[in-house]
């Protein structure tokens, strides 16, 4: 079933008096830890040889980023000869450094560390120009090692901070757009590289597939590749898999996705293997479309819920502009402008980045229609995140059937794909709430004056201002909520 690319006005409940008002209650007594989920996948920014990207860095730094996933890099090791790949002619000598093509990815490692965040280094062909699998595993098995060697060891002028995971494929199940050969062949490849990454050091971290369709079952890239690793005794320290909600738009739809796929690890016998998201984001299909307001609404809610999910690791894709050097378009899962000067997308990441960080504050309140809210306590600040998405009425129509159709412009072609989507949820459809009260109980500075700023993802952000909390370590702060809106309120003590 495919759907429309225009959003449509966002639907809402019949609204009452009552409705259209909710109260969240936020608990500065009652900490726990929030999942290290903030992840993201982009181009870091401009290097030597390719100065036309944007720097993503100061965003990424401002959101607390911790994590960055390589695969969109343009120097990828590709399996045929390629002047942008990392090993760029495969009849070179592998155990000359000269061989090797590090140095713009050596540039965008730096700028990742730069701002105190890892990289989850991706090893994949460079898709969409080639797909094929390895012609020769030892060889194949050999550049993997010297790379790893390189980014883990400092090998031929290696970076300094060692990169200690490595994630091999990327959707090898998207049709004939990402892997050109049998399951099998996927397979022996990753046999090499678990092989070629642990002669370098056991104790780095591997795994893979991230599938494109994590709910089609009885598959080559979930029960199919599952079956191989156990029967080779071969390390899984993590599963990946991606979602978008081009056919949903239903930001729980991740908390169901990582259920089944947990439950199917578990059945294999990968208990101890974490679920990592490489991808998620609201649309990737390039045909899709929707405002900027809303998409920055579905990050902020999504990414407050994904800290309820049995998910380990996520990755915000993509965090940057969204100029794809492989597919030759601006894809419209980045955020900004071309340039990289902010937007509601943009805002929300470093809004969410920001607040799911430090201790987290039990709130009550929140529904699961896209009406989100999230609190933290960092040092002497309370910052408190509510997001108010509604989705599109088209994704509240009833569906003919729990599948989703669409078409990937590929040059003159279109390819016609489908995947699985979770049962749709009567629950996404918006209360209406169109005003909030932030009641923050138990703060340490009772009686005391305390600066409050308050700033929108339009980007709008009202001037600071004082307030008293009551004796009771209580105060209260209201909350105009249009629909596709999201707030973060700071709370700091003087």
């Amino acid at each position: 079933m495919s759907h429309p690319d225009e959003s449509s006005p966002a639907a809402t409940a019949t609204p009452t008096a009552d409705s259209l008002h909710r109260t969240f209650i936020i608990d500065a007594a009652d900490e726990s830890a929030f999942r290290a989920l903030n992840g993201v996948g982009g181009i870091p920014g401009p290097v030597d040889a390719y100065p036309q990207f944007p720097d993503m860095t100061p965003l990424w730094r401002e959101g607390g980023v911790t994590v960055v996933r390589s695969f969109d890099w343009l120097s990828r090791l590709d399996t045929r000869n390629n002047p942008t790949s990392l090993f760029p002619d495969w009849d070179a000598d592998v155990n000359d450094p000269a061989s090797y093509n590090f140095a713009a990815t050596d540039q965008w490692v730096e700028a990742v560390h730069s701002i105190g965040a890892q990289v989850m280094f991706t090893v994949a062909s460079s898709i969409p120009s080639n797909k094929l699998p390895a012609e020769d595993l030892e060889v194949y098995g050999q550049v993997v090692e010297h790379i790893v060697r390189h980014y883990s060891q400092g090998w031929a002028g290696g970076p300094a901070t060692p990169i200690r995971i490595s994630e091999f494929g990327d959707q090898p199940d998207f049709g004939p757009l990402h892997f050109a050969g049998e399951p099998e062949e996927f397979y022996e490849m990753y046999r090499a590289f678990c092989e070629a990454v642990h002669r370098v050091d056991p104790s780095l971290t591997v795994g893979g597939p991230a599938t494109a369709f994590p709910l089609d079952g009885d598959a080559p890239y979930r029960e199919g590749f599952l079956e191989f690793v156990r029967t080779n005794d071969l390390p899984l320290d993590f599963f990946s898999f991606l979602w978008f909600t081009d056919g949903s738009r239903d930001p729980l739809d991740f908390r169901y996705v990582s259920n089944q796929l947990r439950a199917l690890l578990d059945r294999h016998g990968f208990t101890d293997t974490d679920l990592t998201l490489s991808y998620w984001n609201y649309l990737a299909v390039p045909s899709s479309n929707a405002p900027a307001a809303e998409k920055g609404a579905f990050q902020a809610a999504t990414a407050i819920y994904l800290q309820d999910t049995v998910i380990d690791h996520a990755f915000f894709f993509r965090a940057d502009s969204g100029l794809d050097p492989h597919y030759g378009f601006v894809d419209p899962a980045g955020v900004g402008a071309a340039d990289g000067s902010p937007d509601e997308r943009s805002r929300a990441l470093a809004m969410a980045g920001r607040t799911l960080s430090g201790s987290r504050l039990a709130v009550t309140g929140a529904d699961e229609s896209g009406l989100a809210c999230a609190a933290s306590r960092e040092g002497e600040v309370v910052r408190v995140l509510v997001a108010n998405y509604a989705a599109p009425d088209w994704a509240l129509a009833p569906r003919a059937e729990d599948r989703f159709t669409f078409r990937i412009p590929i040059g003159e072609h279109r390819i016609e794909l489908g995947l699985t989507l979770p049962p749709q949820r009567g629950e996404l459809a918006s209360a209406g709430v169109t005003s909030a009260r932030i009641q923050v109980r138990n703060l340490p500075w009772a009686g005391r004056s305390v600066s409050v700023t308050r700033t929108s993802v339009s980007g709008a952000a009202d001037e600071p201002y004082d307030a008293m909390v009551s004796e009771t370590g209580d105060i209260e702060l209201d909350l105009d909520l249009a629909p596709q809106s999201v707030f973060l309120v700071e709370v700091a003590a003087r």
